[in-house]
């Protein structure tokens, strides 16, 4: 006789829903996410993935960061040696304009002879440095010997002096009586020249003439002197304050700056060594300091001991 099967108590059917439900969920979390229910439900493997996600947001940012770093950070090489002269040619015109420009006396074209231009030394000059120098000039020159307070050195100088006048009139006084300049260099022991001509030579209508004729002088003036190379400083023509100024309208600024750059040119094919004492007279516009000049021309004591005091800090060292 068979023995009838026993029916499944309601437990027994609740448990076996559950197991089939987990199984389920089993399952479709091995197929999609490619773990077992017991990684998932494990509490070390849940902080461990936590820690793996964190890591990898942080590497990524980090990624990101570096790329960031990379793209702002600083060229090198030729690039960046191109950038950079790029740059600084596209300031120098600013720059230059600064240090070329009405600040300091230089003329408008002046910057191609700057390298005759004598610059500032750190030490400045006793007068024994003067010694064997002679300083050749018009009134503005003899102002200069008679009152900067300057005690060594021989003046040839007289009101009036011009490159047109300079082998014609007998305007320098000696002992023997008035004298042509290249007469009066003759009894003078020189090896130093100190030379400033061409404030009157400003109404002149051909500037080139005239830097000819300041060529020629300088030349005759060496062959006087002891040394067979003698050293040459032209100073600046000075400004003037073109208001108090009663001698002329060509007696102007703007011509001071035309001779002065045709000196300067004249510098630069000879050899010369050109004084712009100008930067220490100039109020800054290419004129001269108001009340440096009672008449707008010839300096008071001031002025001329401020041309000295220059003129002892601007010198070629290797002389």
């Amino acid at each position: 006789m068979e023995q009838k099967k026993k029916r499944s108590t309601r437990q027994q059917r609740r448990s076996g829903l559950i197991i089939n439900v987990l199984t389920l969920i089993v399952l479709v979390l091995v197929v999609f996410e490619g773990k077992s229910l017991i990684s998932l439900f494990s509490r070390e493997n849940i902080q461990e993935r936590i820690r793996q996600e964190e890591d990898e947001v942080f590497a990524s940012a980090n990624l990101l960061s570096s790329e960031s770093e990379e793209t702002e950070a600083p060229q090198t090489g030729s690039d960046a040696e191109s950038e950079k002269a790029s740059e600084a040619q596209t300031e120098e015109p600013e720059t230059e304009a600064v240090i070329l420009g009405r600040e300091n006396g230089i003329p408008d074209g002046g910057d191609a002879y700057m390298d005759i231009v004598v610059p500032e030394q750190a030490v400045a000059l006793d007068d024994s440095y003067f010694e064997d120098a002679v300083f050749i000039g018009d009134s503005r020159m003899d102002g200069f010997r008679n009152f900067s307070g300057i005690t060594k050195g021989s003046f040839v100088t007289a009101v009036g002096m011009e490159l047109e006048n300079f082998y014609t009139d007998a305007q320098i006084a000696t002992a023997q009586g008035n004298a042509l300049v290249m007469d009066a260099l003759k009894n003078i022991n020189f090896s130093k020249i100190y030379m400033m001509l061409g404030t009157n030579e400003l109404g002149a209508y051909d500037m080139d003439a005239v830097k000819e004729s300041y060529r020629k002088v300088l030349s005759d003036i060496k062959t006087r002197s002891a040394s067979a190379d003698p050293v040459v400083y032209v100073y600046s023509v000075i400004y003037v304050e073109e208001p108090l100024v009663t001698t002329g309208d060509y007696v102007n600024n703007a011509n001071v700056d035309t001779i002065n750059l045709k000196i300067m040119e004249m510098c630069k094919e000879e050899g010369y060594h050109y004084i712009n004492v100008n930067e220490v007279l100039s109020d800054g516009s290419h004129s001269l300091i108001s009340g440096a000049a009672s008449d707008g021309i010839h300096l008071n004591q001031e002025y001329c001991r401020k041309w000295l005091d220059y003129t002892k800090t601007h010198y070629v060292p290797t002389v």
